[in-house]
């Protein structure tokens, strides 16, 4: 009698352990929580620092790059990759003065005409490491262009009257960089430029620590804590910008902004 209880428990401790390694396995293949963590750390969710992107903006070619940002190892423990042949890399279409073509402005008058109407200025082109950045003259001078200036005459339709020549003076692009689109002077007074990643950071970080729940959000424009979404509330009610919901009754409540603060008597 006693083998056979042994022989029973120790059937049913069997399935057990047996339902319990399926459900593990289940959960491990299935399981939400683990696909939400594979999604935080995939490639497409990851976002290069614009502070990183900034620093490559006087690189000129291939090597360069290579050697100030790229690992010369590939695979950890693996031997440099020496040996392998580079292959020949685009040339990278940097921020330099280059011929563009510039209309020139057109006479008041609808008779008068300029040949030729356009011409080519060295003008700065070329892209930028990061969208912070654009490309801008450092340098520049006038360059003098002179054009033939004729005159339409209706009577005469197949052909112009010769009213001389015509000088403009075009800006010209000596030397061009990649530089900051903002500066200082585009930051808030709750604000400060950061040079290294060329934009205006909020000085306030305290309170954009604070900035937490999912109805809130930080915003960096003009460094303030606000609701997610504006409710449309019902009759009799009110929407409460320090809880971002809807409330009744009668409440005092101090609202925040960028320049003081306002305090709101709000009833039904």
């Amino acid at each position: 009698m006693m083998a056979v209880l042994l022989l029973k428990l120790a059937f049913v401790v069997a399935s057990v352990l047996m339902i319990g390694y399926i459900d593990a396995q289940d959960r491990i293949i299935f399981r939400a929580d683990d696909e939400n963590v594979a999604d935080e750390y995939s490639p497409k969710n990851v976002k290069i620092p614009e502070k990183i992107l900034i620093q490559m903006k006087d690189i000129q070619d291939a090597t360069e790059f290579l050697s100030k940002f790229v690992q010369t190892y590939d695979i950890v423990g693996r031997r440099p990759m020496k040996s392998a042949p580079m292959p020949t890399i685009a040339r990278p279409a940097t921020c330099e003065p280059e011929e563009q073509v510039v209309e020139l402005e057109r006479p008041g008058n609808g008779a008068l005409y300029l040949w030729p109407p356009c011409v080519r200025v060295r003008r700065c082109g070329g892209c930028c490491t990061s969208k912070m950045l654009t490309c801008s003259p450092i340098a520049t001078s006038l360059y003098n262009v002179t054009v033939l200036q004729v005159l339409y005459n209706p009577q005469k339709p197949d052909s112009f009257e010769n009213q001389g020549t015509n000088v403009f003076s075009l800006e010209q692009h000596d030397r061009c960089s990649c530089k900051c689109k903002q500066n200082a002077s585009s930051c808030s007074s709750r604000q400060r430029f950061r040079e290294d990643e060329c934009r205006c950071a909020c000085i306030n970080q305290e309170e954009s620590a604070r900035c937490i729940g999912p109805k809130r959000i930080w915003d960096t424009s003009d460094c303030t804590c606000k609701c997610r979404k504006i409710l449309d509330c019902s009759t009799g009610s009110f929407f409460n910008p320090l809880k971002c919901r809807c409330e009744t009754g009668r409440r005092s409540m101090t609202v925040s902004s960028s320049n003081s603060n306002r305090r709101f008597l709000i009833s039904n």
